[in-house]
């Protein structure tokens, strides 16, 4: 079995026992979120915190746009 097969049985059995996804990945975002706001915060220390929550949805927009950019896969090298 491949590690994408694997990983894909884990992900179906794991959602197939969670009623309420949303609840369940409330502490992932929540973390997330911090995290950019920790960031900007400590960059400008000085600002509002509308200011700062501004801020960091940009750096996490912008963070998403350069995953979005990467290949879905490495490409093999030519031998």
């Amino acid at each position: 079995m491949t590690p994408s097969a694997a990983g894909r049985i884990g992900a179906h059995t794991r959602w197939g026992r969670t009623p309420d996804r949303s609840a369940a990945t409330e502490p992932a975002r929540r973390a997330a979120a911090s995290k950019w706001m920790d960031e900007v915060r400590a960059e400008f220390p000085d600002l509002d915190d509308a200011t700062l929550q501004l801020l960091a949805d940009s750096r996490r927009k912008a963070h998403m746009s350069r995953i979005a950019r990467l290949p879905r896969r490495p490409r093999r090298k030519a031998a």
